[in-house]
C-alpha cells in the first residue's frame, strides 16, 4: 500500500481535534493506503488497524512545534527510511520536506485572513497579533508548487486566495462532517421564570465579540428597563476564564441578566438549544460556526453577524436575522423584537452533504499522491 504521512501533533482540542478524529474515523472505510499519523503525546488513539500507525510527538511549545516541522519530521522520515507518496497536515502549515512530495494542508486558522487589526502592545491582543502577522509567514513558507489546501467553506477559500495569491484550483472546499441531530429525542430544558432566554456558546477570545452583547443589553436597559428585566443571556463560560467580561458585566450592572454556565455537556447544550428563544452569534471570525447549525437544527431563531461565513453555513435557514457585528443598535432592535413576540419555531434545518464530505477528501488524497 502507498504510505501517507499525517502531521497532526498540534491537534489537541476543540475544532482541530474534532477534524483529526473525523479523518481517522473515516480511514477505516478505505483500505487503499497506509497511514502514519504523528499526534500529540497525550492523544488517545481511537481507531486501530493494519493500515494505521500512531507516533506520539511533544510539540506543546512554539519552539518544539517549529523544530518538529522544520527538522524533526524530515529526520524521522530519513531515519525510518520512509517513502511517502503524500504528506497531509491538519495544522494549517506544512512541513519542511522535499518539494517533489506533494503536501495537502487542512487550513482552519482564520486570524491571518482577517481584516481585523490587533495590537502588540495590548496584553489581551498579543497572541492574536502574532497569529495574524507572524503565523501568516509560516503559512506563506509552506506554499510551493506541489502543495494544496483544504478549507471548510467558500468564504474562507476566497479570503485565503486574497491573502496568499495562489491558484484557485489548489484550494479545495470540503466541509467537516456535520452529524444529524434528532431533536425529537432531546428533552427540553424548562425555564419557569417567564423570561426570554438567549444563548451564546463560544470561548472567551476577543473575536467572539461577547462585549458587543453586553453593550446591547446595556442599551436595551437604558431604552426599556421593563423589557430588559425579561432577558437572560447565557454564556458557556466560567467566570474565572472570562474575568474581563465579568468586570464589564459588573460595571454595566448587568448581573441580573447574564448567566455564566461554564462549559456545558453536549447533551445539555442540545437541550438548551431546544429551549432557548434564540441563539445570538456576533463572532466576526469563524472557520465554520457549528453552533449556527445546531441551533438551526432545533428550529430556533438566530441573530448572527452579517458576514460571509454565516451565509455559507445557514444562509438557507429562514430563522436568521443578520446584523452588522459592530452595530449595537441593530442587535438591540433584533433582540427587542424577539422579546416582544411569541417564540417562533422554524422548520429544522440540516446542512446538505452534497456540499462535500470526507469521501471527497479521500478522493483528493488519491488524486494528489505520487503514483508509485
Amino acid at each position: 500500500m502507498d504510505l501517507i504521512l499525517v502531521n497532526a501533533t498540534a491537534a489537541r482540542s476543540s475544532g482541530a481535534l474534532s477534524i483529526l478524529n473525523q479523518f481517522i474515523d473515516h480511514i477505516k472505510l478505505t483500505g487503499e493506503n497506509q497511514y502514519c499519523i504523528f499526534v500529540d503525546v497525550n492523544y488517545k488513539e481511537r481507531v486501530h488497524g493494519n493500515n494505521i500507525k500512531y507516533v506520539h510527538i511533544d510539540t506543546k511549545s512554539w519552539i518544539r512545534r517549529l523544530k518538529w516541522d522544520m527538522y524533526g519530521f524530515r529526520k524521522y522520515v530519513l531515519k525510518e527510511n520512509c517513502s511517502p507518496c503524500l504528506i497531509i497536515s491538519f495544522q494549517n502549515t506544512g512541513v519542511r520536506f522535499s518539494n517533489h512530495i506533494p503536501q495537502l494542508i487542512y487550513y482552519h486558522q482564520l486570524l491571518p485572513l482577517s481584516s481585523k487589526s490587533w495590537s502588540l502592545f495590548k496584553k489581551n491582543e498579543i497572541v492574536l497579533f502574532l497569529y495574524k502577522y507572524i503565523y501568516r509567514l509560516f503559512v506563506s513558507y509552506s506554499i510551493h508548487e506541489n502543495v494544496s489546501f483544504v478549507v471548510q467553506i467558500p468564504s474562507v477559500k476566497n479570503a485565503f486566495l486574497r491573502r496568499f495569491h495562489i491558484f484557485p484550483d489548489r484550494v479545495y472546499v470540503i466541509p467537516p462532517e456535520v452529524p444529524t441531530i434528532d431533536y425529537g429525542g432531546i428533552d427540553e430544558f424548562v425555564f419557569d421564570d417567564g423570561k426570554k432566554h438567549f444563548i451564546y456558546p463560544a470561548s472567551p477570545v476577543l473575536y467572539k465579540n461577547h462585549e458587543l452583547l453586553l453593550r446591547v443589553l446595556s442599551l436595551i436597559k437604558e431604552r426599556d428597563s421593563s423589557l430588559y428585566k425579561c432577558i437572560k443571556l447565557h454564556f458557556t463560560l466560567h467566570e474565572s476564564n472570562a474575568l474581563h467580561l465579568k468586570k464589564m458585566v459588573s460595571y454595566l450592572e448587568l448581573d441580573d441578566a447574564i448567566v455564566f454556565e461554564g462549559v456545558l455537556p453536549y447533551q445539555k447544550l442540545l437541550s438548551y438549544y431546544k429551549s432557548m428563544d434564540a441563539l445570538v452569534f456576533p463572532s466576526y471570525i469563524e472557520s465554520f460556526g457549528l453552533p449556527l447549525l445546531e441551533a438551526a437544527g432545533a428550529g430556533i431563531a438566530i441573530v448572527a453577524s452579517d458576514l460571509p461565513y454565516v451565509h455559507d453555513v445557514v444562509g438557507e435557514y429562514e430563522g436568521v436575522t443578520y446584523c452588522d457585528c459592530e452595530d449595537v443598535n441593530a442587535w438591540a432592535s433584533a433582540i427587542e423584537s424577539l422579546c416582544v413576540h411569541e417564540k417562533n419555531i422554524y422548520s429544522s434545518f440540516q446542512y446538505s452533504n452534497d456540499k462535500g464530505n470526507w469521501n471527497d477528501f479521500f478522493l483528493l488524497i488519491n488524486k494528489l499522491k505520487v503514483k508509485n
